[in-house]
């Protein structure tokens, strides 16, 4: 073993001895806490799990990491595994078998990345790659990490990026920030204007104005594949967007775990004492710096992120809010049971299950969630005027 690593295992022993010693810690199961080591194992930061699973416990972890959508990350950490600690051979297979067909995917989807870039470079329209396949590449092997759809941020705004749109897919129905762009059978392609957005028009106004300096740079920002290269966003930006892409995620659909984790491989990348005074003076002009706190300790929890890449210091309470919400919601709260109605064909209930959703987190962000009634509002008049 390497000093280098030897450092990595010595620190990660650190934090879950502190996380232990902590009496006033809330306990999480036993399956969980084996499932945070596996994803440890998986990034580097650890050799082993405290113990062997059961093949019940192997079969949960399988289906959590699913769920969760990190069973590449997850298969990395098994294989660092000793023999005694690894699961049945049935289990071992069926995560090998879905391991293979997701760098099967990505290589695909790499392809398709550039061919879409490329059209739109070809139609005169200046693009870069939003998360993703661009987050991918700072996975230590980026074949791994889950593929999802294709969000590419055109420039040139939205009237003539939708003009554009329309002029291909006529009843395309576009929203404030992207508009769905249907021309492949096998993946989504959302083509955004706005790489994101916020519902507090006052923060949403600083936000967009962030992404409009920080656009032309993310235009010319390569990055080599071994299918090729595509243009996608920087660590700068993404330290920004992803944090923000998962703040609104919580609020609307919920977030998983391979998120967090896009946040982290972000977080682990170089960063100077100015971009840390830069990146906490945008924090707190954004309304983000709480929710950074929490995704800090969420980090530190399950990924066991060292100090020095804490750039904010964690909140364990909203913290522990946070790692529940991403336990029970599962990838984008596909998995989120708390919040299923009996008659989901209803848009009453669809209505219901949101002022669930927005009462559970209105305590801990009030200045994002009391607008969001205002927002909707005003973004149906949006979305009407655009129709036509």
């Amino acid at each position: 073993m390497t000093k280098s690593n030897s450092c990595h295992f010595d620190e990660a022993k650190r934090l879950r001895n502190l996380r232990n010693q902590d009496n006033k810690m809330p306990t999480r199961n036993n399956t969980t806490e084996l499932f945070f080591a596996l994803i440890r194992c998986g990034i580097g930061k650890e050799n082993s799990l405290p113990h062997s699973p059961t093949p019940e416990q192997w079969q949960e972890l399988f289906d959590t990491a699913k769920k969760q959508t990190i069973a590449g990350i997850t298969f990395a950490g098994i294989e660092k595994l000793p023999a005694e600690q690894r699961p049945p051979k049935g289990i071992i297979f069926q995560w090998y078998t879905l391991c293979e067909n997701i760098k099967k995917q990505n290589t695909e989807l790499n392809k398709k990345v550039i061919a879409v870039s490329q059209k739109f470079k070809e139609e005169g329209f200046c693009n870069y790659i939003l998360k993703g396949q661009g987050i991918a590449q700072l996975y230590p092997n980026p074949l791994l990490r889950t593929p999802g759809d294709i969000d590419i941020w055109v420039d040139g705004g939205d009237k003539k990026v939708i003009a554009y749109i329309k002029s291909i897919i006529p009843d395309c129905s576009p929203t404030y920030h992207h508009v769905d762009f249907p021309i492949s059978n096998d993946v989504d392609i959302e083509v955004h204007y706005r790489p994101s957005w916020m519902c507090n028009p006052f923060t949403n106004k600083k936000l967009q104005k962030f992404f409009n300096k920080q656009a032309k740079e993310q235009f010319t920002n390569l990055i080599e594949t071994a299918t090729g290269a595509f243009p996608a966003a920087t660590t700068a930006f993404n330290r920004i967007f992803i944090l923000q892409h998962i703040y609104r995620h919580l609020f609307f659909e919920g977030i998983g775990i391979r998120q967090i984790l896009d946040c982290y491989f972000v977080m682990q990348q170089p960063i100077t004492e100015q971009e840390k005074e830069e990146y906490i003076k945008q924090l707190k002009k954004l309304g983000l710096y709480r929710f950074a706190r929490a995704v800090t300790y969420v980090m530190q929890q399950m990924f066991a992120l060292d100090d020095a890449h804490c750039i904010v210091k964690p909140d364990r309470r909203e913290g522990e809010f946070l790692m529940n919400e991403i336990m029970s919601a599962g990838n984008f709260g596909k998995y989120d049971t708390r919040y299923i109605s009996t008659n989901r064909g209803l848009n009453v209930d669809h209505v219901s299950n949101l002022i669930k959703r927005t009462l559970t987190v209105i305590a801990h962000y009030p200045g994002e969630m009391l607008w969001d009634p205002f927002f909707r509002i005003w973004h149906y008049f949006w979305r009407t005027k655009r129709k036509g």
